[in-house]
């Protein structure tokens, strides 16, 4: 007799998994620090598992750890955002194509559902965090018809870096409409079976949302010292 055991999960994974939904939403901002001890506390448990799960985290580029002192949820600078949307570019564009490849009705019924998901957001500005999900959504399920493991574990990482700075792609108001129409034309092409033109559309897509993450960043970024012109005559 077969009996299923249902795999019970660690104290460190329990602390990993609650950690890291904690700095996927915010809840634990970038550049926060990470204390053994509080975080123990705030889990009720003892300092190994909280040091285990903040490995972990390490590994996947979501804690960091400048000039080795100290732990902090990582910072994402413009450079780690411009790398990642490239990474971006380049995996969500073949998933795209193999997922078209791999339609079949159940998937496009899905499709469908997906973009008649997408109008009702239009013209409202109140339900950010719910249409962040939905967009979530349709960049997850377009990897998952890649029928591609591996490639859904490497976005999945990617996602989960880059999840804490993906409001920033849409706090522009043109940006968030634009955005709308963008996903229903790239649903459209799949449905179409035109990875040509689904394609191009996507990587517009991403484009367009890098350089708004980007543009939010750099303004944020300390204005650089100002300096006083050396007066007629002093040494230069």
């Amino acid at each position: 007799m077969r009996i299923n055991v249902p795999r019970i999960k660690s104290i460190r994974d329990q602390v990993y998994e609650g950690l890291k939904a904690m700095i996927v939403t915010g809840q634990l901002p970038q550049g926060a620090k990470l204390q053994e001890n509080d975080l123990a506390e705030l889990f009720k448990v003892s300092r190994t598992p909280v040091r285990e799960a903040l490995k972990l985290l390490r590994e996947d580029g979501l804690v960091e750890s400048p000039g080795g002192k100290g732990l902090f949820v990582r910072v994402l600078t413009p450079q780690n955002v411009t790398d990642i949307f490239q990474v971006r570019r380049l995996l969500e564009e073949f998933a795209l194509r193999q997922a078209i490849a791999h339609l079949d009705p159940q998937r496009e019924r899905r499709l469908r559902e997906l973009q008649s998901q997408f109008p009702p957001f239009r013209g409202s500005y109140d339900n950010l965090e719910e249409y962040i999900q939905l967009d979530t959504e349709l960049h997850t399920y377009l990897i998952d018809c890649s029928d591609n493991l591996f490639l859904r574990e490497l976005t999945g990482r990617i996602y989960d870096i880059l999840q804490p700075v993906r409001v920033l792609s849409l706090c522009d108001r043109q940006r968030y409409e634009a955005s709308i129409e963008e996903h229903q034309q790239i649903i459209q092409g799949m449905l179409d079976h035109d990875p040509d033109r689904a394609s191009q559309v996507l990587l517009e897509h991403l484009r367009e949302a890098e350089e708004m993450v980007l543009q939010v960043l750099r303004n944020q970024l300390p204005a650089p010292p100002e300096t006083t012109p050396p007066e007629a005559g002093s040494p230069k």
